[in-house]
């Protein structure tokens, strides 16, 4: 009981610790929203007189929000599909008048024709399909007060505001997002290798779930790289203090295709190791191999000649285990390691570019 009574706290603390660590690395980007949405409530009611634009502060908070990814982009989904649902909405109330089942035609109709035309750009994520149900819900709940056109008027506003922020003040930094989320992926691939190596070697036993839960931590933060990239690419094209940076995110870029083509080696190479009655007569190096090549992903980011000689190391192993395979899983288990060893160092080359 009283070891029980010792790990509480200690979870606590690092709950605690973990929460703040998440807040330093957003807070700058948290007071952007919250000066953005006071900033479009102080131009819409003070300078524009609307009476209560309450939306406004709401449309560029929603846009801008805790991530710097993707914030532009957010915000032209968010008016073009308050656009859309306000004359989605109209149409329906003019039709059906008010009530239960105007609302759930408006909701049908809006949600189908964010699906019909939002694709690409516009249709990326869940912004605009949201913002066009409710706003066309909102025009007949409301509709004695006018509150579609009201929200029309705050979303553009609030939106204009987010994107000034997003674009001329403030916009990401390229290769910042682009070295978060690859630093996000080569992460998890060193733990996945780890564990790997932990169950092969007997240190651990393998969950339930395995290899399935490696494969979704993996693909989890490949979403990540990709938001990223389309990031990237949207801000060197549309921010003008981010234009002198084209050059260096196109390499940026070529190097996270090749940590995603790592990632799928390493996945393939986890999956080789657990096909049914393989693991248990894999050969000896094995181990040996997955926490080197842990190592090598670990020091990929900021010590590339550490990592180059541990993929050194690595590849040492791969050839030993290709001279040494006689049956056609250690043959695939042989080719997979060398795959991840070409991979990881085609990331590492292209960093120093």
């Amino acid at each position: 009981m009283s070891s029980s009574l010792r790990i509480v706290p200690a979870r606590g603390h690092a709950a605690v610790r973990t929460g703040f660590k998440r807040l330093r690395g957003v807070w700058f980007t948290l007071v952007q929203t919250s000066v953005a949405s006071g900033l479009s409530w102080f131009v819409a009611h003070d300078l524009l007189h609307h009476p209560q634009p309450f939306f406004a502060p709401i449309a560029a908070a929603v846009s801008l929000s805790i991530s710097n990814v993707l914030r532009a982009q957010r915000a032209i989904q968010m008016m073009i599909g308050v656009t859309l649902g306000i004359g989605v909405g109209t149409m329906v109330q003019a039709l059906f008048g008010p009530g239960a089942v105007a609302i759930g035609v408006a909701a049908l109709s809006a949600l189908c024709s964010a699906v019909f035309i939002g694709h690409g750009y516009i249709g990326q994520g869940m912004m605009f399909a949201n913002q066009t149900a409710v706003s066309a819900i909102l025009v007949l709940a409301l509709y004695r007060s006018g509150v579609g056109f009201e929200r029309l008027f705050d979303a553009l506003l609030g939106g204009v505001v987010a994107i000034v922020f997003a674009v001329l003040l403030f916009p990401a930094d390229p290769l910042e997002v682009l070295r978060s989320a690859r630093v996000g992926v080569l992460g998890v691939l060193r733990s996945v290798l780890s564990r790997t190596a932990d169950v092969v070697a007997g240190r651990r036993q393998a969950p339930p779930d395995w290899p399935l839960s490696a494969v979704d931590r993996v693909h989890q933060q490949l979403g990540g790289l990709i938001e990223a990239r389309t990031t990237a690419r949207q801000v060197v094209r549309i921010a003008p203090r981010r234009w002198g940076r084209r050059d260096a995110v196109e390499a940026a870029e070529r190097q996270a295709v090749h940590v995603a083509l790592l990632a799928g080696s390493v996945l393939q190479l986890v999956r080789a190791i657990a096909l049914d009655g393989f693991r248990d007569r894999l050969p000896q190096s094995v181990p040996t191999v997955l926490v080197v090549l842990a190592a090598a992903v670990a020091l990929a980011e900021n010590d590339p000649a550490g990592a180059s000689a541990y993929i050194a190391a690595a590849r040492h192993h791969a050839f030993e285990l290709q001279s040494g395979a006689r049956e056609k899983s250690e043959v695939v288990l042989a080719d997979v390691v060398a795959a991840c060893v070409d991979d990881l160092q085609r990331v590492i080359d292209l960093r120093r570019v």
